[in-house]
């Protein structure tokens, strides 16, 4: 009985956050600060993640990964810590 009322709280928490963590991703996209910031951390994220998955698949690692175009990494940067919070106050 217990079980599904903690699952049911977490899931109303994830669905209280959803708010914060869409007005931090459009903070993020305009503050021009945060904004070099999270470009940085995208291009970092797209070269681990593109890495990766070119050992899985079995391919050349040794290859120069193209960087994202800056509206692009500052889009998946966005989302990212907006999943990030989301995930933070599940965990809470």
């Amino acid at each position: 009985m217990v079980f599904p009322i903690l699952k049911l709280g977490a899931l109303a928490v994830k669905t209280m956050s959803k708010p914060l963590a869409n007005a931090i991703k459009r903070r993020a996209k305009s503050h021009p600060k945060f904004r070099g910031t999270i470009i940085n951390f995208a291009q970092s994220y797209h070269k681990i993640n593109v890495g990766l998955q070119r050992r899985l698949y079995g391919y050349s690692t040794n290859v120069d990964i193209k960087p994202l175009i800056e509206e692009k990494a500052v889009e998946t940067a966005a989302d990212l810590v907006g999943e990030l919070v989301v995930f933070g106050a599940v965990l809470l």
